[in-house]
């Protein structure tokens, strides 16, 4: 792909792609309803092709429009963007996993276990219901305001929370600089999924949503290890090794790369603007059940990772003994798997295997590997556990995703910010509740949400038999 921004129309305005063998039934638009849409001079701007053809190629003067030769619809350049855009957000997500309980054990100086596991659960919970309630409200923003401004807001508002948690010194600034953060960063994911899903043609969607997957996936990788990393280093005695030592570099680092990719995002992201008139969507009872029922997987599914990210935490410190950066490497290891299997599973099985089949074993390996980790022995039985509920972890969390927007219609924005709200909820509840359950019994945290997964599994079975294999 090079060079221009569109090719195949725009997924949710009126000029939108035709399938093969098949015409739109409207009108062929006119190249000033289209340069409206574009932002550009309709006089510089000219359609070429046939009924299939007139999706095809937007010129602005000699400069091409298209995305590649391929037709899918949005340019590299502000689909790196995007994904630079989402892997900065979770870095920034990522770098506090690790540094948690050693940042609370300095902030709360002798305090006991219990008071460590519950703050640790607490503050990771907060970020994640901030963006319970605030993605939805995004969302439905960016539907009518576009998604770049959404965007920068959402990328400023990482940075600067970001930095705000690096200088905390008490408690309560932790708890506010983390809750804001989630609330600001709620603009991101969201909107920019539903960018992608505006600008990118049915048959490459759900490859794009891999991808962004997978950049959220690197991101939560590269997080955790750079925060280990950084604390491990001591800089001209800013930092200090150990729990008594300053945390500040790592997010100082993450906000200052989160500088970067606004200043690129403000520099070569195209705005779009929000279809215009556009007509909502009608939903069978039938379609309407489905959707609720891939929320409440997506809830469920993500009570297990965000109670798995913190149990496994505080195990790592507690009770093996681990520092930053060996809890780093086994984040790392995680996200690694869910990178390998999201690109196994887009898009060959997408296409011929059924929902159920894909979705059930993912919550039954979730569930296996969180429910062995309490009897872990050593490394290697630890890495492979982490590495099997990483696997199915990997397939469900874009798996549901796509299929949501398969029930989007125009509104794209505000379907993805309900799936992310659902997402958010879950993690940020299963994050509160690994803290207090991890400070009464270390088992427990872990054996809830194996039973709370195996529900998912059996849940998934259900709503595969409604939800046939994909038609795009």
């Amino acid at each position: 792909m090079n060079g221009g921004f569109y090719h195949g129309g725009i997924a949710s305005a009126s000029c939108r792609p035709a399938l093969p063998g098949s015409c739109p039934s409207g009108p062929r638009p006119r190249g000033d309803d289209l340069a409206s849409r574009l932002r550009v001079p309709a006089g510089q701007l000219r359609l070429s092709g046939t009924c299939q053809g007139w999706v095809g190629c937007a010129r602005v003067g000699s400069t091409s429009m298209m995305a590649g030769r391929r037709g899918d619809g949005l340019a590299t350049l502000p689909f790196f963007l995007l994904m630079a855009a989402v892997f900065v957000v979770y870095v920034g997500y990522g770098i506090v996993l690790p540094l948690l309980p050693f940042l609370l054990e300095r902030l709360l100086g002798d305090a006991a276990r219990f008071s460590v596991a519950w703050h640790t659960g607490m503050i990771a919970g907060i970020y994640m219901l901030a963006l319970f309630v605030g993605a939805p409200l995004w969302g439905r923003v960016s539907d009518r305001v576009g998604r770049r401004p959404v965007i920068l807001l959402g990328l400023g508002g990482c940075v600067l929370t970001l930095a705000t948690f690096g200088l905390a010194t008490n408690l309560w600034l932790a708890y506010l600089a983390r809750g804001l953060g989630g609330a600001l960063v709620a603009a991101v994911l969201p909107v920019a999924l539903a960018y992608v899903s505006d600008t990118s043609a049915p048959e490459v969607r759900a490859r794009r949503f891999a991808w962004m997957t997978a950049a959220t996936t690197l991101g939560f990788m590269a997080g955790p290890l750079l925060g280990g990393w950084l604390t491990e280093l001591q800089v001209g005695g800013l930092m200090e090794v150990g729990a008594g030592g300053s945390f500040s570099a790592p997010f100082f680092t993450a906000a200052a790369g989160g500088v970067v990719i606004w200043l690129a995002v403000w520099r070569w992201l195209p705005g779009i603007s929000p279809a215009p008139h556009a007509a909502p969507v009608q939903h069978s009872s039938r379609n309407v059940h489905s959707v609720n029922v891939l929320l409440l997987l997506a809830l469920l599914g993500m009570f297990g990772l965000g109670a798995f990210e913190v149990a496994i935490a505080l195990q790592g410190q507690q009770v093996l003994g681990l520092d930053p950066l060996q809890i780093g490497w086994m984040f790392m290891e995680c996200s690694l798997v869910m990178v390998a299997v999201q690109m196994l599973v887009f898009s060959p099985l997408v296409r011929r295997v059924g929902f159920r089949f894909i979705i059930t074993p993912a919550f039954l390996a979730m569930a296996v590997g969180v429910g062995l980790l309490p009897s872990a022995a050593n490394w290697n039985w630890l890495i492979l556990l982490v590495g099997l509920f990483a696997a199915g972890s990997g397939i469900l969390i874009p798996m549901l995703a796509y299929r949501i927007t398969l029930n989007a219609g125009l509104a794209q924005g505000a379907a993805l910010g309900k799936q992310t709200a659902a997402a958010s909820l879950g993690q940020g509840l299963g994050s509160a509740a690994a803290g207090w359950l991890y400070g009464i019994a270390v088992e427990a945290p872990f054996w809830l949400t194996a039973a709370l997964l195996l529900a998912g599994a059996l849940a998934g079975m259900a709503a595969g038999r409604r939800v046939p294999a994909t038609a795009e």
